[in-house]
């Protein structure tokens, strides 16, 4: 479930960095990569696998 969204942005390849190896700390299962626009960074998100995924609880026998 989204609030809002701030900014929509298309990336160019270049500006698109694989994900960093972080180990355990954090689970990177859905991070696709970092993207850089100008000095900011982002994280940027698999939405279609994060949604689907059973630890959402979003699909199920609630929504008929």
């Amino acid at each position: 479930v989204v609030d809002g969204v701030s900014d929509v942005l298309t990336l160019e390849d270049e500006q698109i960095r694989p994900t960093p190896g972080l180990g355990s700390i954090i689970d990177t299962e859905y991070i696709m990569g970092l993207g850089t626009v100008d000095e900011r960074m982002l994280i940027l998100i698999d939405i279609e696998k994060m949604m689907s995924s059973s630890d959402m609880g979003l699909i199920g026998s609630n929504f008929n």
